[in-house]
């Protein structure tokens, strides 16, 4: 007992702690960012956007709005039904994520970045976005600090249809797509490459970071 005591008095029990919640801030901060490159090169492109992107394009026809803010919007609805539904999915990630993706992406309109791609490369561009996108979603994933609004809101669903998570996923999407083009968005044939290449982009990323010590969150505790 008396070493016990030594140790948290010490620090022993606090500095894990502090070094998971560090890279958890790092990771959730890393990966929103890289996640907003890529939607803002998947929407560049011009050639169709993932699920919540073809929403936001969609309200944008009939607001004056920026994109980022309109997302911001958005995740804020989201987390706000999903604090009274089940408020243990929120962690500071979820903050993190649901309003840094959308102040990410009007800091990159600000600065005047990716607002227009040369001719003739809009499939590099959403290819890329797409990989961008995954691959930023994975570290925000890897940092485990609670759901971002549309995931939490894809578990809404799943619970309260009690389906799979597959089914739960493809409807929301499927609402999501069909809600922004009848109000003016674009599906095209970038739709389908986002999902696609988004998809396996984000599996290799949860499954390949986790490998090198620095990316294992959990490892820390």
């Amino acid at each position: 007992m008396v070493l016990e005591r030594l140790d948290i008095k010490n620090g022993s029990e606090e500095s894990p702690i502090k070094a998971k919640v560090g890279k958890q801030l790092l990771f959730a901060l890393i990966g929103t960012f890289i996640a907003a490159i890529g939607v803002r090169l998947i929407v560049v492109s011009g050639l169709g956007a993932d699920a919540i992107s073809t929403l936001v394009l969609g309200i944008l026809q009939h607001v004056s709005l920026k994109f980022g803010t309109i997302s911001m919007l958005f995740n804020g609805i989201v987390l706000v039904i999903i604090f009274f539904y089940d408020r243990k999915m929120i962690g500071f990630g979820s903050l993190i994520n649901s309003f840094g993706l959308g102040f990410c992406l009007n800091l990159l309109d600000w600065l005047g970045l990716l607002h227009q791609i040369p001719k003739g490369t809009e499939y590099p561009s959403i290819i890329l976005g797409s990989i961008v996108f995954g691959i930023g979603t994975g570290i925000y994933l890897l940092a485990d600090a609670g759901s971002a609004a549309y995931e939490s809101l894809m578990i809404l669903i799943k619970r309260g249809l009690h389906s799979t998570v597959k089914t739960a996923r493809i409807l929301l999407d499927a609402t999501f797509f069909l809600t922004g083009f009848l109000l003016g968005g674009h599906i095209g044939l970038g739709t389908l490459i986002v999902l696609l290449v988004m998809g396996p982009s984000l599996e290799v990323t949860l499954n390949q970071l986790p490998k090198r010590k620095f990316f294992r969150v959990r490892a820390v505790k």
